[in-house]
């Protein structure tokens, strides 16, 4: 849209990261805001009319993976991007369990490349901690940065030793990027494919213990030895002991939770089966209370969705032998809002904050706030509208959701990345948005 205008008109304003929270307008120019007030002046090339709705910056996701290169039968950047965008989010960070990983400037490029190729919305490289994700050899964290990887992690494939996890942090602290950590204790959920618990036993499946997450917890802890706040941040957080561990720990990392932990619980294995197999496991209603309760409180800052598409055939192999993972970039506002608005009382823009705001400070992205000279990348939405969950109408490849057929409130009304309205009423833009990345 270079070049041209859009004005967004008599919308509820919220952008959490400045406070501001008004009836305004909002002026989109050359890609980005260049004035928000009330009755901004002067013609628009385009308005879209939001009276009645809320305008909030695009959604950020912390948490994906978008399986391409390597397994784009489950998806694609293209499909998980536009799945994003359908669920109002502007910006995702790509997980790196892709083959090849992003464990070099080499193969880091060559998937910038596909994104510039294919996204329908800002991608941020996450780089993987170990070469070709194998958990023995630590990659270059300061090459990861400079090739442009917004975070180093070993999702999926998590660092074994003590050792590792030290310099691990060391390298993070050293090249300022953030260590995104997948907390298992592998010793207490090997081949267990859900909760250990009643319902466990009655599916005669393994169960991963309770404490798995809490063990894994302690030793990041111990692991940290620099001074200060390390730059750690704890992926789907799923249990009790995990919160309380980090209301404990002085100085502690950041942590998110995913939509499904704050909705869900192991009971859902019972009537979705592996659907609702997902990793870590969902939990008791204790531990769902006392996540909702730590986000409340800003224990846990960021809501993240863990996106994990896989095919109907793998997902019907069965509980024990399919896939960990569910769908969530299409939900995970409805289910967001249902479960923090309505169960744990929080008030709209610190919901969006958990969106919005919080992961874009946490990365130091320039997306998520409201502002003059901001990206334009922006939410207009309906929050007291409610939708049904169609999974057969999802834009993303994966259609294993514990959720098709819920009625969630939150229906996306228009999303604008980098000034260009890519979704509305009446769907998607004819053309995919390019310089975004």
């Amino acid at each position: 849209m270079t070049g041209s205008t859009l004005t967004i008109r008599g919308g509820r304003v919220i952008c959490p990261g400045t406070g501001r929270d008004e009836r305004a307008d909002v002026l989109v120019q050359d890609g980005r805001i260049a004035a928000v007030g009330a009755d901004i002046a002067g013609a628009a090339d385009a308005t879209i009319n939001a009276t009645g709705l809320v305008v909030c910056p695009g959604l950020i996701d912390l948490h994906v993976h978008l399986r391409e290169p390597g397994a784009e039968h489950k998806e694609t950047i293209a499909s998980g991007t536009r799945a994003a965008i359908r669920g109002g989010f502007t910006t995702v960070c790509a997980m790196p369990n892709t083959t090849p990983a992003p464990d070099s400037a080499k193969s880091v490029a060559a998937i910038s490349a596909r994104i510039e190729r294919s996204a329908w919305c800002r991608v941020g490289v996450i780089g993987a901690a170990t070469a070709r994700n194998d958990r023995e050899t630590l990659t270059d964290f300061a090459a990861l940065r400079d090739a442009g990887c917004v975070a180093v992690s070993d999702d999926a494939f998590m660092l074994r030793t003590r050792e590792q996890r030290r310099e691990a942090l060391h390298r993070c602290a050293e090249a300022g990027l953030l260590f995104i950590a997948h907390a298992e204790a592998e010793e207490l959920s090997a081949g267990g494919v859900m909760h250990e618990g009643v319902l466990s036993r009655e599916l005669g499946v393994r169960g991963q213990h309770p404490e798995t997450e809490l063990r894994a917890l302690e030793e990041w802890r111990e692991a940290w030895d620099g001074p200060g706040r390390p730059p750690l941040h704890i992926a789907h957080l799923s249990t009790a002991a995990g919160v309380a561990l980090l209301r404990d720990w002085t100085d502690g990392p950041t942590a998110e939770t995913a939509p499904h932990y704050l909705t869900l619980t192991d009971m859902a294995v019972g009537l979705h089966g592996a659907n609702a197999k997902m990793n870590p496991p969902l939990r008791t209603e204790a531990d769902r209370v006392a996540l909702l309760e730590a986000v409340r409180d800003g224990v846990v800052g960021i809501v993240a969705t863990d996106h994990a598409p896989h095919t109907i055939e793998e997902k019907l192999a069965g509980l024990t032998d399919s896939p960990f993972g569910i769908v969530g970039l299409e939900t995970a506002l409805g289910v967001t809002l249902a479960a923090l608005c309505d169960d744990a009382g929080m008030a709209l823009p610190e919901v969006l904050r958990t969106l919005t705001s919080a992961p874009a400070k946490l990365l130091g992205l320039p997306q998520g706030r409201i502002e003059v000279g901001a990206p334009a990348d922006l939410l207009v939405f309906d929050p007291e509208a409610i939708w049904w969950v169609d999974a057969g109408e999802f834009e993303s490849r994966g259609r294993n959701t514990p959720f098709d057929g819920w009625e969630l409130p939150g229906v996306v009304a228009a999303v604008i990345a980098g000034g260009n309205v890519v979704y509305g009423r009446e769907g998607f833009a004819h053309v995919r948005p390019e310089g975004l990345n």
